[in-house]
């Protein structure tokens, strides 16, 4: 009998394994897993579910069966054939309560048992997405050229556009085309890294970034000149295009931009060759046309081979990947009957979308890899929302998760916000950098608050032939300020909570965003959980310190990585598990009013040495924050409550005060006493001398030297108007015998009480009065 971690069912009617001779591999999922789903007992989002299992050797198909009865009887929907460990429905199912499972099948046809059943509950309100089947894909693509992006339909009326209300956006395409023919990008091959370069250095950065530079000037070039030709017919765009193709089919695809080699240089040659090669067809050659598919199969293989070999419907989270597969998709619809195999690298690419996509966020619209990644990946993924609906009319806006997609920005960034948040590259990211992508999510998904946020930016959709296509596709839209939404939210799937005074104008807005993650600290969504940021005025206060330098250096790695580069706590010197999957977080709770934000935390699983960090963050807007910290480690153990700022504290008597560009802050440690505070400017170890950073960052450590299995601190912050104002009236009482401390803060006639317990704390501020119960 296999064995799993819950209590599942058997199904009836299962086949002899020993007769089989293949049992089904169901060892339950592990950390970096995307999981069985839809999981025991589960109620989806989406109608139909996807369905996902652990892939087992040896196994050619799979078939999946889906009943309202656990028996089996009778069979609400049965698909065989299936060739991957992930499959959605062409049709919908229906609310209802179902049950499903699977069995593989060999080349030979040898059949598995049934795998164990699982259970799961579609809403009356579940969002209707189907997969369609790969047949429908096919009959529904234009056999014949241009099919990425638009159709040969569709030229007429951009023209018209073109000539009309988007005449600017036309003439700025048509200068940029003139400008390239005047103009050519270098298409000599992009070199390899000389033998001795050093890994990671700054020649090896210059090379590798350069690579894809060049790849990208290149292709990009082409592909705008294949834009502009189709929508003038002056083959000199056509021609410009083709030398342009014909000198990167010329490229080595196992030399310097082989996947493996440099993923950076090889991805957008997937797709932006692709885009040139659909637009500029008619004037290629047969000889062109054999030497840029031989060229784009190679690539296309490396970088299917790449995904599928690294199991990436089962183990998903590989970041550069999760860009990689819906490149590979527009190299499929292009190379349609062009290339045998890119058929079935469609069906993946499709499969992947429907079933393991996005990874790293929720339907509740969160974003675990930081503002960074989320704008650069979401801006990179409206590149396949338009192949899919111009060659399929698929609306990725149907999907939870992306009628959502911009909340994290809009809460996040407030306009007029200079943060970025967590994770890599994030900070110091402004409002700004966002509003294009916020203008072209609201034009796909018809959302009046996203379309308020990029007017506030003073944004629009961003230029050239994919926002010319976006533009032409866009409808009009009232923008509507968010005044009817709360100024705060949480983002549960991923782990974030973000506290704001005023989702209107960030330059006025206080903010403390808070992480404690289910996934972990991987990926570029490394910080430690508990963490917490305040950013003032729309400006970055106490910060997650560092500056990556390059993916993996020494700096990003024994710095970054580490818990000691956040506003967190470490445990006898030492820190969350590094970068990994299994340092998990959860938000226990979230409340919300025009007064008060409670969000509180536990990370204890992060650590190696401690049992429970519960971390409670009350925010008395708009100026005082409130952090109680309970820590629980399995022998007796010192503490450090470590803050960051990008200037200098004043260090006092177990507290500090900080004044610089964005405000004034008074922090004041009210237990335990006796604190060691130190601080320092330096980093071990620090960026590399050749990034020329230069970073002004401070780091302060409140050092709890006596040693206990359970510590508690009290945090009291406040954000002043002047750094002399006098400190807010304060009183903290307990423990008592029930281990409970009450703080009271502000006038008698109008306090402000928090009490906190070992297993629950009560917030009373004016009418704000709630229990929160440790989950």
């Amino acid at each position: 009998m296999i064995r799993i971690g819950c209590v599942l069912m058997f199904a009836a009617g299962s086949i002899n394994l020993a007769a089989a001779g293949v049992e089904l591999d169901q060892a339950p999922a592990e950390p970096g897993d995307w999981g069985y789903r839809p999981e025991e007992g589960g109620t989806v989002a989406v109608d139909p579910p996807a369905f996902s299992w652990r892939p087992t050797k040896g196994i050619a198909t799979y078939t999946v069966q889906i009943a309202t009865d656990a028996s089996f009887q009778p069979v609400v929907r049965e698909q065989a054939g299936i060739s991957w460990n992930t499959w959605c429905a062409d049709k919908p199912i229906g609310p209802g309560t179902y049950h499903w499972r699977y069995r593989g099948v060999t080349e030979s046809g040898e059949m598995t048992e049934w795998s164990l059943v699982r259970s799961f509950t579609v809403p009356a309100d579940a969002a209707v997405s189907p997969q369609p089947a790969l047949s429908e894909l096919l009959a529904r693509m234009p056999q014949e050229h241009p099919r990425l992006m638009f159709r040969g339909e569709d030229i007429e009326s951009l023209k018209t556009l073109a000539a009309g209300p988007l005449a600017r956006r036309w003439q700025a395409l048509v200068a940029q085309a003139d400008k390239l023919l005047k103009t050519p990008p270098d298409t000599s091959e992009p070199p390899k890294y000389p033998e001795g370069t050093e890994f990671k250095g700054e020649a090896w950065k210059k090379i590798w970034w350069g690579n894809r530079v060049r790849a990208i000037a290149a292709a990009d070039g082409a592909a705008t000149l294949g834009f502009v030709y189709r929508l003038t017919g002056d083959e000199k765009y056509a021609q410009g295009a083709r030398g342009l193709l014909v000198a990167i089919a010329a490229w080595d695809p196992e030399g310097s931009t082989q996947y493996k080699y440099n993923d950076e240089a090889a991805m957008p040659l997937l797709y932006l060759t692709s885009r040139a090669y659909d637009w500029a067809y008619p004037v290629l050659s047969e000889t062109d046309r054999a030497a840029i598919v031989t060229m784009m199969r190679a690539r296309g293989m490396q970088c299917f081979n790449h995904l599928t070999k690294a199991n990436h419907l089962w183990r998903p989270y590989a970041s550069h990947s999760n860009r990689a597969w819906h490149k590979l998709g527009e190299l499929a619809i292009a190379f349609h009957g062009d290339i045998p195999e890119a058929d079935r690298w469609l069906d993946f690419a499709m499969t992947v979308f429907y079933t393991a996509y996005p990874v790293w966020s929720d339907s509740d619209g969160g974003w675990f890899e930081g503002a960074a990644y989320w704008s650069s990946y979401m801006s990179r993924f409206m590149y396949w929302a338009q192949a899919v609906r111009a060659a399929f009319a698929i609306d990725v806006f149907e999907r939870p998760f992306f009628r959502r997609a911009g909340d994290f920005g809009m809460y996040l960034l407030p306009p007029g916000t200079n943060t970025g948040g967590f994770g890599d590259q994030a900070p110091p990211m402004t409002s700004r950098d966002i509003g294009p992508l916020m203008a072209s999510f609201a034009a796909g998904a018809r959302n009046p608050y996203w379309k308020w946020y990029a007017e506030e930016t003073g944004a629009d959709i961003a230029g050239g032939y994919v926002g010319f296509l976006a533009a032409a596709h866009s409808k009009d839209l009232e923008a509507t300020a968010p005044t009817d939404r709360p100024a705060s939210v949480c983002f549960r799937g991923t782990g974030l909570a973000v506290l704001n005074t005023d989702l209107l104008d960030g330059s006025a807005n206080h903010q403390v965003v808070f992480k404690s993650s289910p996934m972990g600290r991987q990926s570029h969504g490394y910080n430690a959980n508990n963490a917490f940021l305040l950013h003032v005025n729309g400006e970055r206060l106490f910060l997650c310190s560092g500056k990556r330098d390059v993916y993996g250096s020494p700096h990003h790695q024994n710095w970054m990585w580490h818990s000691r580069s956040d506003n967190a706590i470490l445990v006898n010197g030492e820190g969350q598990v590094k970068h990994s999957q299994k340092a998990t977080g959860r938000i226990t709770a979230f409340a919300t009013s025009d007064t008060v934000d409670v969000v509180a935390g536990e990370a204890g699983a992060s650590y190696e040495n401690l049992d429970r960090w519960s971390r409670r963050i009350v925010f008395l807007k708009p100026n005082v924050i409130v952090i109680h910290d309970l820590l629980v480690a399995p022998e007796p153990s010192t503490f450090q409550w470590n803050l960051h700022a990008p200037a200098p504290f004043a260090l006092g008597e177990n507290g500090a005060t900080w004044s610089g560009k964005p405000g004034h802050v008074r922090v004041r440690f009210l237990e335990p006493a006796g604190l060691a505070l130190s601080q320092t400017d330096q980093f071990d170890p620090p960026p590399a001398e050749w990034a020329k950073f230069n970073l002004n960052e401070w780091h302060l450590t409140a050092d709890c030297q006596e040693k206990t299995g359970t510590r508690v601190f009290v945090t009291l912050i406040e954000i002043l108007d002047t750094p002399d104002q006098a400190p807010l009236d304060s009183l903290l009482a307990g423990p008592d015998g029930d281990g409970v401390r009450v703080l009271t803060i502000g006038s008698r006639e109008n306090p402000a009480k928090v009490e906190f317990g070992p297993t629950s704390f009560t917030v009373t501020a004016g009418k704000f009065e709630k229990q929160f119960e440790d989950e």
